[in-house]
């Protein structure tokens, strides 16, 4: 369960987000399914990985969602661990046992596509069609950008748009691109008529800024950040709000001309120093109003809303 945050505005919407569970699951996995990309990640696994991503605190951050009782639900993929097939079967068991199709909004992550055949088979996709709406407009062609129109009855309305940056890549990379074809389907989505006067957030799996800082970043970063970040910030609709995942931590950045805020969260299964979190991005009259850090506390299973510092907030 979560812990209750500082009053909501009547007629606010509620948006919860969370990402990179790296869900693990083997049952019925032959040793042919490994003879690629999945060997160096198994190793990975067991030297790291399976210490630190919990499937248990996953499902604890789950009903700690639900129990929000948030108007939608996004994530920003990195559902699955090496893209297995029983991976996506247990991640889809665990989602709907939560969502209707129409509470919860998806979009991939790079281990979602963690090789060639998973990504071209489409698994991510058939497994979860139902939460990968075009409820603004269909794609020229595949499956992204997505669209979600969210409203209440006080008349708050919300346009999600969702970027696939899956792409599928070597050993040792972990690098997203979202290409042409989504960065026009996406200045199309900002300035359709149907999100015109609504808030509008845009989701996405990697960052659209270098973490030079981080070990390995090169091989982690958005191919076409700068091509995305331009036109984010030159089309006539900027995004109100810019969310994604892939590095594990809260951060809030913006972009460099607008000042948009863009906000990534911490991963969603973790355990250990960094600890698992979704967020609340309360949205009230057409404005990002405030966004709640809901902290895993590992010895009770709960997670406590706090401010962006951490900081827990009054009840």
């Amino acid at each position: 369960m979560s812990t209750p945050a500082t009053e909501t505005p009547e007629g606010a919407l509620r948006v919860a987000h969370f990402s990179d569970t790296h869900v693990l699951s083997l049952d019925g996995v032959q040793i042919k399914d490994f003879l690629n990309k999945r060997l160096t990640g198994a190793v990975n696994l067991a030297l790291n990985r399976s210490k630190h991503y919990r499937v248990e605190v996953f499902e604890q951050l789950l009903d700690a969602v639900v129990a929000s009782e948030p108007d939608h639900a996004l994530c920003t993929g990195d559902l699955v661990n090496l893209a297995l097939a029983p991976e996506f079967e247990r991640v889809r068991e665990l989602l709907e046992a939560r969502f209707e199709a129409d509470e919860l909004t998806l979009v991939p992550g790079n281990h979602d596509y963690y090789t060639k055949e998973a990504a071209l088979a489409g698994c991510f996709e058939e497994s979860f069609a139902q939460y990968l709406p075009h409820q603004l407009a269909e794609p020229a062609r595949g499956s992204y950008p997505v669209s979600r129109v969210l409203s209440n009855e006080s008349g708050e309305r919300a346009v999600v748009i969702g970027l696939s940056t899956a792409i599928p890549t070597a050993s040792f990379m972990a690098t997203g691109e979202v290409g042409e074809a989504q960065l026009n389907e996406a200045q199309r989505l900002l300035t359709h008529e149907g999100a015109e006067g609504a808030f509008t957030l845009l989701m996405l799996h990697h960052p659209l800024f270098p973490e030079p800082k981080r070990r390995l970043d090169a091989t982690r970063r958005l191919l076409d950040a700068d091509r995305l970040i331009a036109m984010l910030d030159q089309v006539a609709s900027t995004p109100d709000l810019i969310i994604h995942g892939h590095n594990h931590e809260f951060k809030r950045m913006a972009l460099p001309e607008t000042q948009a805020p863009v906000i990534q969260v911490g991963s969603a299964s973790r355990a250990g120093s960094k600890r698992a979190e979704f967020h609340i991005y309360v949205i009230y009259e057409g404005a990002l109003l405030r966004v709640e850090r809901h902290i895993h506390e590992p010895e009770t299973g709960r997670f406590i809303a706090c401010n962006e510092a951490g900081e827990p907030l009054g009840g």
